[in-house]
């Protein structure tokens, strides 16, 4: 059934945010919060109110926002024309929001870090020898300066980079992405398969049919957007940090000049 609905979101995903959502905020709560057939139907009814309430305050937050890409469209999935599909920015925006409210963060929390004027990416590969140290640079510094929007652009330029990507991708789904995202850019091989979803074991159960769900992800468009968006800002090695869009030197100075300098330009 797990299987039927991860195809399911795929083919809907394509045509509506609303269905997107809504499932995947379903099988978030299916995967991530088990509930067994033992379970008092109380708790059951209310598990079906927080799910209600979840979906209604993603809507209400999500409901025609931008892509953080900057590039003037909508978000990934957006009913809303045109939409910025396939942007791993917009997709980090999404699951943002969705973490968060599982957390428990409120509201006002949350549309304040989405309406931050500052979005930091880092355009490199999971495998990338370097990546950790300048994920970890850019994230130090951005929380040092209360901005929470660093997403990582992966390329795809190998074969095990993107395994890494679907495997990241499939961690989405389950509601799992920042923490497994987090090991897959501390991971520094091997990246066979095995290796993977064993690390993907760490955090949540593994399905039997665990190859099903990895081979119905579609990452092509994603890869395209973002290999799109490092062209048009002439980055041309990796990793590559840029801030709203401008390459940035990976250096703890120069990320937070830049962060300052928008942050008074904004009167922040």
């Amino acid at each position: 059934m797990t299987i039927k609905s991860y195809n399911l979101l795929n083919t809907l995903v394509k045509h509506s945010s609303r269905y997107f959502l809504f499932l995947i905020i379903v099988i978030f709560i299916l995967e991530a919060v088990l509930v067994t057939q033992s379970i008092y139907q109380k708790c059951e009814a209310k598990e079906t109110i927080q799910q209600d309430e979840i979906i209604e305050l993603v809507e209400e937050i999500l409901s025609n926002r931008k892509c953080p890409c900057q590039c003037g469209k909508y978000l990934p999935n957006s009913p809303n024309l045109p939409a910025c599909f396939g942007c791993s920015a917009g997709k980090a925006e999404i699951s943002y929001v969705l973490e968060s409210l599982e957390t428990g963060k409120e509201t006002d929390e949350i549309l304040l870090n989405l309406d931050s004027p500052i979005i930091i990416d880092i355009f490199a590969d999971y495998t990338n020898p370097s990546i950790s140290k300048v994920w970890s640079l850019a994230k130090i510094v951005s929380s040092e300066l209360h901005q929470k929007r660093v997403v990582l652009r992966p390329l795809g330029f190998t074969r095990e980079a993107q395994r890494a990507i679907k495997i990241a991708e499939y961690a989405r789904f389950i509601g799992k992405f920042s923490i497994i995202q987090e090991a897959l850019i501390e991971h520094d091989g091997p990246w066979d398969w095995r290796t993977l979803i064993d690390l993907v074991a760490r955090y949540d159960q593994i399905p039997q049919n665990i190859n099903e769900y990895i081979n119905s992800i579609e990452i092509e468009q994603q890869i395209a957007k973002d290999h799109q968006h490092a062209r048009e800002r002439g980055i041309d090695s990796y990793p590559t940090i840029t801030i709203n869009n401008i390459i940035v030197p990976d250096t703890d100075t120069a990320i937070r000049q830049t962060i300052e300098k928008i942050l008074l330009e904004h009167s922040i």
